[in-house]
């Protein structure tokens, strides 16, 4: 079972990075389906256009750690616990 893992992973990441996107999507929602009225209409048009703008590069993504070291700066939180 492990080497036919390990088979389908080495062709997962042979693929472009949207299509990889895509592949994990789809895992994802037959692991943990998203219930879509979680979200009202709107909701779901902004995520698209959010979605769009990234993936032409409009936009400038920062990760995680960055963006919580600039709310914790912006709400005078210290990273000590």
């Amino acid at each position: 079972m492990n080497a036919t893992l390990d088979s389908v992973f080495a062709a997962a990441m042979s693929l472009d990075a949207n299509y990889r996107r895509d592949l994990a999507e789809r895992f994802w929602d037959q692991v943990q389906p998203h219930d879509d009225a979680a979200f009202s209409e709107a909701t779901w048009q902004q995520i698209g256009r959010r979605m769009t703008a990234s993936d032409a590069g409009n936009v400038k993504l920062i990760s995680g750690d960055v963006a919580l070291a600039q709310l914790r700066a912006e709400f005078g939180f210290t990273s000590a616990g």
